[in-house]
Protein backbone atom coordinates (compact mmCIF):
# COMPACT_ATOMS: atom_id res chain seq x y z
CA UNK A 1 0.00 0.00 0.00
CA UNK A 2 2.83 2.39 0.92
CA UNK A 3 4.63 1.58 -2.31
CA UNK A 4 1.42 2.27 -4.26
CA UNK A 5 1.00 5.66 -2.57
CA UNK A 6 4.60 6.57 -3.38
CA UNK A 7 4.06 5.55 -7.00
CA UNK A 8 0.92 7.71 -7.27
CA UNK A 9 2.76 10.70 -5.74
CA UNK A 10 5.65 10.17 -8.18
CA UNK A 11 3.31 10.10 -11.18
CA UNK A 12 1.49 13.25 -10.05
CA UNK A 13 4.75 15.14 -9.54
CA UNK A 14 5.95 14.01 -12.98
CA UNK A 15 2.78 15.36 -14.59
CA UNK A 16 3.14 18.72 -12.81
CA UNK A 17 6.79 19.08 -13.81
CA UNK A 18 5.91 18.23 -17.43
CA UNK A 19 3.14 20.83 -17.49
CA UNK A 20 5.43 23.47 -15.99
CA UNK A 21 8.17 22.75 -18.49
CA UNK A 22 5.65 22.86 -21.35
CA UNK A 23 4.50 26.30 -20.24
CA UNK A 24 8.09 27.57 -20.19
CA UNK A 25 8.95 26.28 -23.65
CA UNK A 26 5.88 27.45 -25.56
CA UNK A 27 4.58 30.97 -26.07
CA UNK A 28 1.18 31.51 -24.48
CA UNK A 29 -1.45 34.11 -25.20
CA UNK A 30 -2.15 36.28 -22.18
CA UNK A 31 -5.48 38.07 -22.09
CA UNK A 32 -5.58 41.69 -21.02
CA UNK A 33 -7.17 42.28 -17.63
CA UNK A 34 -9.10 45.23 -19.06
CA UNK A 35 -11.80 43.13 -20.70
CA UNK A 36 -12.92 39.51 -20.72
CA UNK A 37 -12.18 37.35 -23.75
CA UNK A 38 -13.57 34.01 -24.85
CA UNK A 39 -11.29 31.37 -23.25
CA UNK A 40 -11.10 29.45 -26.52
CA UNK A 41 -9.62 32.53 -28.15
CA UNK A 42 -6.83 32.86 -25.59
CA UNK A 43 -4.80 30.40 -27.62
CA UNK A 44 -5.35 32.19 -30.92
CA UNK A 45 -8.37 31.22 -32.97
CA UNK A 46 -7.96 34.15 -35.38
CA UNK A 47 -9.74 34.17 -38.75
CA UNK A 48 -7.92 37.17 -40.24
CA UNK A 49 -4.86 39.23 -39.33
CA UNK A 50 -3.17 42.50 -40.33
CA UNK A 51 0.10 43.89 -39.00
CA UNK A 52 -0.14 47.10 -36.96
CA UNK A 53 3.57 47.64 -36.24
CA UNK A 54 6.78 45.65 -35.77
CA UNK A 55 5.37 43.60 -32.90
CA UNK A 56 1.59 44.04 -33.02
CA UNK A 57 -1.28 42.69 -35.09
CA UNK A 58 -5.00 43.39 -35.42
CA UNK A 59 -7.03 40.19 -35.68
CA UNK A 60 -10.67 39.32 -36.32
CA UNK A 61 -12.65 36.41 -34.88
CA UNK A 62 -15.46 34.47 -36.55
CA UNK A 63 -18.03 34.74 -33.75
CA UNK A 64 -21.62 34.38 -35.04
CA UNK A 65 -24.13 37.14 -34.29
CA UNK A 66 -26.15 34.96 -31.92
CA UNK A 67 -23.10 34.51 -29.68
CA UNK A 68 -21.30 36.86 -27.34
CA UNK A 69 -17.56 37.18 -27.68
CA UNK A 70 -14.65 39.22 -28.94
CA UNK A 71 -14.83 40.24 -32.61
CA UNK A 72 -11.62 42.25 -32.86
CA UNK A 73 -8.40 42.21 -30.83
CA UNK A 74 -4.85 43.48 -30.66
CA UNK A 75 -2.06 40.88 -30.43
CA UNK A 76 1.31 42.05 -29.11
CA UNK A 77 4.28 39.71 -29.55
CA UNK A 78 7.33 39.89 -27.25
CA UNK A 79 10.24 37.59 -26.48
CA UNK A 80 8.41 36.39 -23.38
CA UNK A 81 4.76 36.07 -24.32
CA UNK A 82 1.91 37.02 -26.62
CA UNK A 83 -0.66 39.41 -25.18
CA UNK A 84 -4.22 39.63 -26.49
CA UNK A 85 -6.26 42.78 -25.84
CA UNK A 86 -9.89 42.86 -27.02
CA UNK A 87 -11.02 45.91 -29.02
CA UNK A 88 -14.58 47.08 -28.43
CA UNK A 89 -16.52 48.11 -31.56
CA UNK A 90 -19.47 50.51 -31.61
CA UNK A 91 -22.04 51.39 -34.28
CA UNK A 92 -22.67 48.07 -36.04
CA UNK A 93 -25.59 49.46 -38.03
CA UNK A 94 -29.16 48.33 -38.71
CA UNK A 95 -28.32 44.63 -39.12
CA UNK A 96 -26.69 44.51 -35.71
CA UNK A 97 -23.47 43.02 -34.41
CA UNK A 98 -21.12 41.28 -36.82
CA UNK A 99 -21.52 37.62 -37.73
CA UNK A 100 -18.51 35.53 -38.80
CA UNK A 101 -15.80 38.12 -39.43
CA UNK A 102 -13.23 36.39 -41.65
CA UNK A 103 -10.94 39.05 -43.13
CA UNK A 104 -9.18 42.33 -42.50
CA UNK A 105 -6.87 44.66 -44.40
CA UNK A 106 -5.19 47.94 -43.57
CA UNK A 107 -6.23 50.91 -45.73
CA UNK A 108 -3.11 52.26 -47.48
CA UNK A 109 -2.38 55.90 -46.64
CA UNK A 110 -4.71 56.00 -43.62
CA UNK A 111 -3.57 55.83 -40.01
CA UNK A 112 -5.30 53.11 -37.97
CA UNK A 113 -8.03 52.62 -40.59
CA UNK A 114 -9.02 49.13 -41.73
CA UNK A 115 -11.74 47.26 -43.54
CA UNK A 116 -13.07 44.08 -41.96
CA UNK A 117 -15.60 41.76 -43.56
CA UNK A 118 -18.05 39.00 -42.73
CA UNK A 119 -17.71 35.76 -44.67
CA UNK A 120 -20.87 36.21 -46.72
CA UNK A 121 -24.61 36.67 -46.75
CA UNK A 122 -27.01 34.56 -44.70
CA UNK A 123 -30.31 34.01 -46.52
CA UNK A 124 -29.65 37.29 -48.34
CA UNK A 125 -28.81 39.32 -45.24
CA UNK A 126 -25.49 40.32 -43.65
CA UNK A 127 -22.36 39.85 -45.81
CA UNK A 128 -21.04 43.25 -44.76
CA UNK A 129 -17.77 45.10 -45.16
CA UNK A 130 -17.02 47.55 -42.33
CA UNK A 131 -14.69 50.54 -42.67
CA UNK A 132 -13.31 51.13 -39.16
CA UNK A 133 -10.91 53.39 -37.30
CA UNK A 134 -9.08 51.92 -34.30
CA UNK A 135 -8.02 53.85 -31.21
CA UNK A 136 -5.02 51.83 -30.05
CA UNK A 137 -4.77 53.65 -26.71
CA UNK A 138 -8.41 53.13 -25.72
CA UNK A 139 -8.65 49.71 -27.41
CA UNK A 140 -11.82 50.71 -29.20
CA UNK A 141 -12.97 50.99 -32.80
CA UNK A 142 -15.53 53.17 -34.56
CA UNK A 143 -17.35 52.12 -37.72
CA UNK A 144 -17.05 54.82 -40.39
CA UNK A 145 -19.08 53.12 -43.10
CA UNK A 146 -20.69 49.87 -44.22
CA UNK A 147 -21.08 48.26 -47.62
CA UNK A 148 -21.87 44.75 -48.91
CA UNK A 149 -19.81 41.95 -50.37
CA UNK A 150 -20.62 40.89 -53.96
CA UNK A 151 -23.92 39.02 -53.84
CA UNK A 152 -24.33 35.99 -56.08
CA UNK A 153 -25.01 32.74 -54.21
CA UNK A 154 -27.10 32.49 -51.04
CA UNK A 155 -25.89 30.81 -47.88
CA UNK A 156 -28.67 28.74 -46.30
CA UNK A 157 -28.88 25.81 -43.85
CA UNK A 158 -29.08 23.52 -46.88
CA UNK A 159 -26.46 25.10 -49.13
CA UNK A 160 -23.05 26.77 -48.82
CA UNK A 161 -22.97 29.84 -51.05
CA UNK A 162 -20.32 32.52 -51.44
CA UNK A 163 -17.73 32.50 -48.65
CA UNK A 164 -15.13 35.28 -48.66
CA UNK A 165 -12.34 34.49 -46.22
CA UNK A 166 -9.60 36.90 -47.29
CA UNK A 167 -9.05 40.49 -48.28
CA UNK A 168 -6.19 42.79 -49.31
CA UNK A 169 -6.05 46.53 -50.05
CA UNK A 170 -4.02 48.52 -52.59
CA UNK A 171 -3.75 52.26 -53.37
CA UNK A 172 -5.88 53.68 -56.20
CA UNK A 173 -6.70 57.38 -55.77
CA UNK A 174 -7.00 59.96 -53.00
CA UNK A 175 -10.47 58.79 -51.97
CA UNK A 176 -10.49 55.25 -53.39
CA UNK A 177 -8.70 51.98 -52.76
CA UNK A 178 -8.51 48.68 -54.62
CA UNK A 179 -10.14 45.91 -52.62
CA UNK A 180 -9.08 42.33 -53.39
CA UNK A 181 -11.44 39.61 -52.17
CA UNK A 182 -10.74 35.88 -51.95
CA UNK A 183 -13.65 33.43 -52.20
CA UNK A 184 -12.36 30.36 -50.39
CA UNK A 185 -13.73 27.53 -52.57
CA UNK A 186 -14.39 24.06 -51.19
CA UNK A 187 -18.17 24.06 -51.77
CA UNK A 188 -20.48 22.52 -54.35
CA UNK A 189 -21.26 25.93 -55.87
CA UNK A 190 -17.69 27.23 -55.63
CA UNK A 191 -15.40 24.18 -55.72
CA UNK A 192 -12.27 26.28 -56.33
CA UNK A 193 -11.07 29.59 -54.93
CA UNK A 194 -11.63 32.85 -56.77
CA UNK A 195 -9.91 36.24 -56.58
CA UNK A 196 -12.16 39.24 -57.27
CA UNK A 197 -11.29 42.93 -57.13
CA UNK A 198 -13.16 46.23 -57.07
CA UNK A 199 -12.81 49.92 -56.22
CA UNK A 200 -13.89 51.00 -52.73
CA UNK A 201 -14.76 54.66 -52.12
CA UNK A 202 -13.69 55.77 -48.64
CA UNK A 203 -16.17 58.66 -48.61
CA UNK A 204 -19.35 57.09 -50.04
CA UNK A 205 -18.49 53.54 -48.93
CA UNK A 206 -19.52 52.15 -52.30
CA UNK A 207 -17.76 49.13 -53.81
CA UNK A 208 -17.81 48.86 -57.60
CA UNK A 209 -16.53 46.06 -59.84
CA UNK A 210 -15.51 45.91 -63.48
CA UNK A 211 -16.68 42.92 -65.55
CA UNK A 212 -13.25 41.32 -65.15
CA UNK A 213 -13.14 42.11 -61.44
CA UNK A 214 -16.50 40.52 -60.61
CA UNK A 215 -15.77 37.45 -62.74
CA UNK A 216 -12.49 37.02 -60.93
CA UNK A 217 -9.64 34.57 -61.41
CA UNK A 218 -9.93 30.91 -60.41
CA UNK A 219 -7.30 29.64 -57.96
CA UNK A 220 -6.38 26.00 -57.36
CA UNK A 221 -3.99 25.92 -54.40
CA UNK A 222 -0.99 23.56 -54.42
CA UNK A 223 -0.54 20.85 -51.82
CA UNK A 224 -1.04 17.19 -51.00
CA UNK A 225 -4.74 17.16 -50.21
CA UNK A 226 -6.59 14.21 -48.71
CA UNK A 227 -10.15 15.42 -49.17
CA UNK A 228 -10.45 17.65 -52.24
CA UNK A 229 -14.09 18.46 -51.50
CA UNK A 230 -13.01 20.03 -48.20
CA UNK A 231 -10.10 21.97 -49.69
CA UNK A 232 -10.36 25.74 -49.23
CA UNK A 233 -8.01 27.34 -51.74
CA UNK A 234 -7.91 30.83 -50.19
CA UNK A 235 -8.26 31.34 -46.44
CA UNK A 236 -6.22 34.54 -46.19
CA UNK A 237 -4.05 36.91 -48.23
CA UNK A 238 -0.97 38.96 -47.40
CA UNK A 239 1.04 41.39 -49.55
CA UNK A 240 4.65 41.74 -48.40
CA UNK A 241 7.00 44.73 -48.77
CA UNK A 242 8.28 43.48 -52.15
CA UNK A 243 4.77 43.24 -53.59
CA UNK A 244 4.54 39.45 -53.40
CA UNK A 245 1.02 38.19 -52.77
CA UNK A 246 0.92 35.27 -50.35
CA UNK A 247 -2.09 33.07 -49.70
CA UNK A 248 -3.08 30.37 -47.26
CA UNK A 249 -5.20 27.33 -48.04
CA UNK A 250 -6.60 24.70 -45.69
CA UNK A 251 -8.45 21.43 -45.44
CA UNK A 252 -11.35 21.26 -43.02
CA UNK A 253 -12.70 17.76 -42.44
CA UNK A 254 -14.40 18.37 -39.08
CA UNK A 255 -14.14 20.46 -35.93
CA UNK A 256 -11.70 17.92 -34.48
CA UNK A 257 -9.53 17.68 -37.60
CA UNK A 258 -7.19 16.41 -38.79
CA UNK A 259 -6.17 19.79 -40.22
CA UNK A 260 -3.79 20.50 -43.07
CA UNK A 261 -2.76 23.86 -44.52
CA UNK A 262 -0.51 25.29 -47.20
CA UNK A 263 1.10 28.73 -47.51
CA UNK A 264 1.94 29.63 -51.10
CA UNK A 265 3.02 32.56 -53.25
CA UNK A 266 -0.10 33.43 -55.22
CA UNK A 267 1.22 36.25 -57.41
CA UNK A 268 2.58 39.78 -57.32
CA UNK A 269 1.30 43.35 -57.43
CA UNK A 270 1.29 45.40 -60.67
CA UNK A 271 1.47 49.04 -59.56
CA UNK A 272 1.21 50.36 -63.12
CA UNK A 273 -1.97 48.47 -64.05
CA UNK A 274 -5.01 49.96 -62.32
CA UNK A 275 -7.49 47.77 -64.22
CA UNK A 276 -5.86 44.50 -63.10
CA UNK A 277 -3.48 45.53 -60.31
CA UNK A 278 -1.91 42.11 -59.80
CA UNK A 279 -0.77 38.98 -61.60
CA UNK A 280 -1.89 35.55 -60.40
CA UNK A 281 0.68 32.87 -61.19
CA UNK A 282 -0.39 29.96 -63.38
CA UNK A 283 2.00 27.65 -61.53
CA UNK A 284 2.57 27.91 -57.78
CA UNK A 285 6.18 26.80 -57.39
CA UNK A 286 6.81 28.32 -53.95
CA UNK A 287 4.73 26.72 -51.20
CA UNK A 288 5.09 24.97 -47.85
CA UNK A 289 2.76 22.52 -46.08
CA UNK A 290 1.74 23.07 -42.47
CA UNK A 291 0.25 19.87 -41.08
CA UNK A 292 -1.98 19.77 -38.03
CA UNK A 293 -3.18 23.38 -38.25
CA UNK A 294 -6.02 25.18 -40.04
CA UNK A 295 -4.49 28.49 -41.12
CA UNK A 296 -6.99 31.33 -41.57
CA UNK A 297 -4.77 34.36 -40.87
CA UNK A 298 -1.61 35.47 -42.65
CA UNK A 299 0.65 38.50 -42.13
CA UNK A 300 4.25 39.72 -41.93
CA UNK A 301 6.89 38.60 -39.42
CA UNK A 302 7.36 40.18 -36.01
CA UNK A 303 10.46 42.25 -35.23
CA UNK A 304 13.56 40.29 -34.20
CA UNK A 305 12.13 37.05 -35.60
CA UNK A 306 13.99 35.80 -38.65
CA UNK A 307 10.95 34.71 -40.62
CA UNK A 308 9.14 35.28 -43.91
CA UNK A 309 5.59 35.46 -42.56
CA UNK A 310 3.44 34.89 -39.51
CA UNK A 311 0.19 32.98 -39.39
CA UNK A 312 -2.77 32.43 -37.10
CA UNK A 313 -4.95 29.37 -36.95
CA UNK A 314 -8.60 28.66 -36.24
CA UNK A 315 -8.38 25.10 -34.99
CA UNK A 316 -12.03 24.90 -33.93
CA UNK A 317 -12.39 23.10 -30.56
CA UNK A 318 -8.63 23.42 -29.94
CA UNK A 319 -8.58 27.21 -30.19
CA UNK A 320 -5.60 28.30 -32.25
CA UNK A 321 -2.01 29.51 -32.32
CA UNK A 322 0.16 32.35 -33.64
CA UNK A 323 3.41 31.30 -35.29
CA UNK A 324 6.24 32.72 -37.39
CA UNK A 325 7.41 30.73 -40.42
CA UNK A 326 10.35 30.87 -42.84
CA UNK A 327 9.79 30.03 -46.50
CA UNK A 328 12.82 29.51 -48.72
Amino acid sequence: MIRLQKLVRFLLMSMIIFQMSSCKTSQSLVASTQQDIDPLKLSGGSSGMEQLDDQSYVVVYDIKNFKEGTRLALIHVTDETIQVTPIAISGWGDEGISSDLESICKIPGKTNEYVIAESGNWKGNLGRIFHIRIDTTQHSATILGITKLPFKNLNTPELVGDQYESMACLPYSETERILILGERGGSEINPRGNIKWGIYNLMTHQLQFSDAGIKGITVNAPGHWTYLKNKRDITDLHIDAEGNIWAAASEDTSDVGPFYSVIYQLGHVNDSNKEQPFTIYSDFSKWVPVSGFKIEALSGPSKNINATLSFGTEDEIYGGVWRAISIK
